[in-house]
């Protein structure tokens, strides 16, 4: 993607980060902590603005002319096409000169969860928590069209406002988007990492159980292996910690736009990047 002076020029302190930074931060996000997993979404300013400003209406004819639009927008990176392999999505969510993050969260056995990450809920909690829900209401209006066999109803999905660092200013709402789905990336990615390793070793503890001198001991050592309980299985709370962004995990806002900066530089001077950078301003 090209990012214009414009957008390089907007990440200095005091300035209105733009839609292009925040698209290439989150695709900047995909590629470091998920770049071949199809659970792991991150979608773009233009899909979810398109999410947030559309009606709800639950017409056949408009579920078909909405999920028919949305799609479009999604042709190159093929997000919505499988909805039920999606595990978490980050959703950028604009309204009123805010900006905000949303967070789909696909549960086993559970209601879909959606988190609502919003900076500033002292002046924008009413009117950004609307359009979160209109955001999501849709999504999952978009998620039925494209496959028929999921049931959306009032009673399908549970909306979170979570508690989460708050800014100081009028100008760091983008900022603090890109810092909540870092921090929520980088800890997803390590929960990723510990799983394949725990499945790795069980795989090695129960070959190691297995014995060639006596078939029946190799029997019960078999059975011993699989029926132990997985001492490294999330505990709930252990779980929803994830989903917590207290102060202590803040990057200041400063030094997350000076963050930013420097992996758009660093990305761009990459052998075969597709991100460019400082083109002419926009107009």
């Amino acid at each position: 993607m090209t990012l214009s002076k414009t957008d390089i020029d907007a990440l200095k302190p005091g300035e209105w980060v733009t839609d292009d930074v925040i698209d290439f931060y989150f695709k900047y996000l995909k590629r470091k902590y998920f770049p071949e997993s199809k659970k792991y979404v991150y979608l773009p300013v233009t899909l979810t603005n398109l999410l947030t400003e559309r009606a709800l209406d639950s017409s056949p004819g408009y579920l078909k002319e909405l999920a028919s639009d949305a799609n479009a927008l999604d042709v190159k990176s093929q997000i919505l096409g499988q909805p039920r392999s999606i595990r978490v999505a980050f959703l950028p969510i604009f309204g009123d000169g805010h900006w905000s993050l949303l967070v789909y969260r696909n549960q086993k056995n559970k209601l879909p969860e959606f988190l609502h990450f919003n900076s500033h809920l002292n002046s924008t909690r009413e009117y950004h928590t609307q359009c979160a829900r209109t955001a999501l209401i849709n999504l999952l209006y978009v998620f039925r069209q494209n496959d028929p066999s999921m049931v959306i109803s009032k009673e399908s999905y549970k909306l979170v406002i979570k508690n989460c660092p708050q800014q100081t200013n009028g100008n760091d709402c983008g900022i603090f988007v890109c810092m909540y789905a870092y921090v929520l990336s980088s800890r997803l990615a390590k929960k990723e990492a510990k799983s394949r390793a725990s499945s790795m070793q069980d795989i090695i503890k129960r070959i190691s159980h297995v014995s060639f001198n006596s078939p029946e001991l190799h029997r019960s050592e078999q059975q011993l292996s699989f029926s132990q309980k997985n001492p490294n299985k999330d505990h709930p709370e252990r779980e929803e910690l994830l989903w917590k962004v207290k102060d202590k995990d803040v990057v200041l806002p400063d030094d997350m736009r000076a963050r930013i900066t420097n992996t758009i530089y660093h990305e761009s001077n990459l052998p075969n990047s597709r991100t460019k950078h400082v083109v002419t301003s926009r107009l």
